[in-house]
């Protein structure tokens, strides 16, 4: 029984990073439209719709909230919250209250107790990221890999999520650099879901 105690709580320790790659690529097409909640489908807990559906399309805090919603659903995760804490947590995840507006995705797993904020050199498919352009805008995505040159620095980074780029939900590569439109490498916030 000793030795059961040692292994067990391990076990929930380990990233869902397989499932939450798995759950991303169950979305294949959708338009891209930053409109009403940008989810790709309802999402709902206990009887009570979190959010609905949005009829014209999709967006990168909607799509990712969808993957980290179901797959904390999935896990069982969410016991104990109530329906308002749920809808908190979607608003910070989508940057809209102040406290999470830098770093919405990693601020939610940080404060609910739920993951980490990882180091570059750390990154694994299926982390979640938000990160900013030198221009101010941003941008909530799965990572994917980083793209690098040949002397191996980072120069870009490959993820996914629902961007004008791919009209909808696509895998998408940028540059990482000081150009105007590359991602500035000071807000790039990669966060773990464990």
């Amino acid at each position: 029984m000793f030795l059961l105690l040692l292994v067990f709580p391990s076990a929930f320790a380990q990233p869902l990073n397989d499932y939450i790659l798995k759950e991303a690529y169950r979305y294949t097409s959708g338009r891209y439209v930053l409109s009403s909640t940008g989810c790709p489908e309802h999402l709902v807990y206990a009887d009570d719709t979190i959010l609905k559906k949005s009829a014209s399309g999709t967006y990168c805090s909607g799509y990712t909230f969808t993957v980290f919603f179901n797959t904390m659903k999935e896990h069982h995760r969410f016991e104990g919250k109530s329906s308002d804490e749920l809808r908190k947590i979607q608003k910070d995840w989508y940057g809209i209250t102040r406290d999470a507006t830098e770093t919405q995705c990693l601020y939610v797993l940080e404060q609910q107790g739920w993951g980490r904020k990882i180091a570059f050199d750390e990154a694994q498919p299926g982390d979640f990221v938000q990160f900013w352009r030198n221009n101010q805008s941003g941008h909530s995505v799965i990572f994917l890999r980083w793209e690098r040159d040949s002397t191996g620095h980072i120069i870009a980074l490959t993820y996914r999520s629902s961007q004008l780029k791919t009209d909808g939900v696509g895998d998408r590569t940028e540059p990482i650099g000081t150009g105007p439109k590359d991602l500035n490498r000071n807000r790039i916030y990669l966060a773990r879901l464990e």
